[in-house]
C-alpha cells in the first residue's frame, strides 16, 4: 500500500519521501486535469458499456432474488375433468369408474435438502459479485483510453503548432527553390524534392488535425460530450528522478502484495467458490431430500348407496424424494465439476504468475520511461538555450530568418519530444495503479454480498 500511494505522489512531481508519506489517498493524472475529471464523470454514467453491465448487475440480482425464493412455500393449483378408472388389487371388490372435475392445491415447503439452496443462494451471490468486479475492469479500461486520448489531444495541438510552423518554412524553402530553378541555379531533382517536403508536411498537418477531430468525436458519441475542450493545460510533470528511486525500491521490496485485491482475482476466486457451491448441489440431488407438505383436493368416489359422490381429501405431513439411480449422470457430473474447479485453480495461479510479471514489467518501464523523460528534458533545455542565443544573434543581424526559424522548429521538436515520454510515463504509472490499486478504490463498491 505504501508503494501504491507513494507513486500516486511521484505522479505530481512531490519529490520529498515526508511528502509521500503524508499522501493517504491513491490520484490519477485527472487530478490535475479538471477538464479530464469531468469527462471521466461523465464516462461513468454514460459509456454504452457501463450501461450493459449495469444491466447485466440488475439480471444478477435478479438471479439472486429467484435463488432466495427457495426458502419461500411453494403453493400449487391443478384441476381435471373427465373418467376415472380404480381397480382394486383385492378381488373382492369391483372395479370403480367415475366422471367428474377434480380440483387439488399443494403448498411445499423445502426442510432439508444437503445445502444445495444454500449452495443456489451463494452462487447467485457471487455472481452479482463478480458482475460488480467486471464493472471495475470495464470501467479502468473505458477510464485509460480516455486518459490517453485526452493527452494524446494535449500532444497533439503541440504537434499542430511546430508542424504549421514547419509548413511555412518548407513553403518557403519551396517557394526559393522554384526561383533558384527558374533561373537555372538549381536541378530539377531539388525543386522536386522541396515539392515532396512541403506535401508531407500538409499530409502531416492533415493527419494529426483529423487525429483531434476523431478523438473530439468519440467523445461526443460515446459520452455525449458537447462542450468545447480547453486544451491549453499541458499534462501534469512528473518527478524522474524520485520515480527512479522507487522503482528500484520497489523491484527490491517485491511485487505481489496487492494480488489478494486485485479486481480479476477476486473474480476468478469466486469462480472457484462457485464450481464448489455447484459440487455441493450435485451430490444433493442423489440424497434424500425432505420437504413439508400440505394439500387438500376434490372429487369424486363411488359408494354403496351413490356413484359420483364428491368428496374432499387434505394431507399434512412431510415427503422425502430420493434417486437412487440416474444410469451414472450423478457421478459423470461430480467429475466433471471436480475437473472444472481443477481447471480454474491452475488458471488462476497462472493468472497471479502473469500479473506479477506484468508488474515488473511496468515497473521496469516506468524506471526506463523517467531517465528517458529526464535526458529529453536536458535536452530541450539546451534547445532553448541555443535558441535564445540564435534570436539575440538575428536581433543583431548576424542570423538569418531561414536559420532562426529552423531552430525555432528544433526548439519545438524537443519539447515535444519531451511532452511524448512525459505521457508515456503518466500512461505507464496509471497502467501500475490499474493493476495494483483495489477494485473497490476506483469502483467504491461493496463486495461483503
Amino acid at each position: 500500500m505504501f508503494a501504491q500511494r507513494f507513486i500516486t505522489v511521484l505522479l505530481f512531481g512531490i519529490g520529498s519521501t515526508s511528502a509521500a508519506l503524508a499522501q493517504t489517498s491513491p490520484s490519477y493524472p485527472e487530478a490535475l486535469l479538471p477538464e479530464l475529471t469531468q469527462i471521466l464523470d461523465q464516462a461513468r454514467e454514460r459509456a454504452p458499456a457501463l450501461v450493459a453491465q449495469a444491466i447485466a448487475q440488475q439480471e444478477a440480482t435478479a438471479r439472486l432474488d429467484a435463488a432466495k425464493a427457495a426458502y419461500y412455500p411453494r403453493v400449487d393449483f391443478g384441476g381435471n375433468f373427465g373418467l376415472t378408472q380404480s381397480s382394486y388389487l383385492d378381488g373382492n371388490y369391483p372395479d370403480e369408474q367415475t366422471t367428474g372435475v377434480a380440483f387439488n392445491a399443494r403448498v411445499t415447503r423445502p426442510i432439508y435438502h444437503w445445502g444445495a439452496i444454500e449452495a443456489k443462494i451463494r452462487q447467485a451471490s457471487l455472481d452479482f459479485t463478480n458482475e460488480s468486479l467486471q464493472r471495475v475492469f470495464i470501467l479502468r479500461q473505458i477510464k485509460r483510453g480516455l486518459r490517453a486520448d485526452y493527452l494524446t489531444l494535449l500532444l497533439n495541438q503541440t504537434s499542430l503548432e511546430i508542424l504549421r510552423l514547419r509548413r511555412q518554412i518548407t513553403a518557403d524553402n519551396a517557394t526559393r527553390t522554384a526561383s533558384d530553378r527558374q533561373q537555372g541555379a538549381l536541378s530539377t531533382m531539388a525543386s522536386e524534392q522541396a515539392e515532396i517536403n512541403l506535401a508531407q508536411d500538409v499530409l502531416n498537418l492533415e493527419q494529426v488535425d483529423s487525429d483531434q477531430t476523431r478523438i473530439v468525436a468519440d467523445f461526443k458519441r460515446n459520452l455525449g460530450w458537447d462542450a468545447p475542450l480547453r486544451l491549453d493545460v499541458p499534462p501534469p510533470r512528473p518527478d524522474a528522478a524520485a520515480l527512479i528511486a522507487w522503482a528500484e525500491q520497489t523491484r527490491a521490496q517485491g511485487l505481489d502484495a496487492w494480488l489478494a485485491d486485485h479486481a480479476e482475482v477476486k473474480r476468478r476466486e469466486n469462480l472457484i467458490e462457485r464450481e464448489r457451491a455447484e459440487l455441493i448441489r450435485i451430490k444433493s440431488t442423489q440424497r434424500p431430500l425432505l420437504n413439508f407438505t400440505a394439500s387438500i383436493g376434490q372429487g369424486q368416489r363411488n359408494t354403496s348407496a351413490a356413484n359420483n359422490v364428491s368428496t374432499l381429501s387434505t394431507f399434512i405431513g412431510i415427503d422425502a424424494t430420493w434417486n437412487i439411480f440416474d444410469g451414472f449422470e450423478t457421478s459423470a457430473r461430480k467429475r466433471e465439476s471436480q475437473l472444472r474447479q481443477r481447471r480454474l485453480e491452475r488458471q488462476l495461479e497462472a493468472y497471479r504468475a502473469e500479473l506479477r510479471a506484468q508488474a515488473v514489467n511496468v515497473v521496469a518501464q516506468i524506471g526506463f520511461l523517467a531517465r528517458q523523460y529526464q535526458l529529453d528534458e536536458r535536452r530541450a533545455a539546451l534547445a532553448e538555450q541555443t535558441f535564445s542565443i540564435q534570436k539575440r544573434e538575428m536581433d543583431e543581424g548576424r542570423v538569418s530568418a531561414p536559420v532562426f526559424r529552423q531552430q525555432q522548429v528544433a526548439v519545438q521538436e524537443s519539447r515535444l519530444a519531451e511532452l511524448r515520454v512525459r505521457v508515456r510515463l503518466l500512461l505507464a504509472l496509471n497502467d501500475y495503479l490499474d493493476l495494483t490499486l483495489p477494485a473497490a478504490v476506483d469502483a467504491q463498491l461493496d463486495y461483503s454480498k
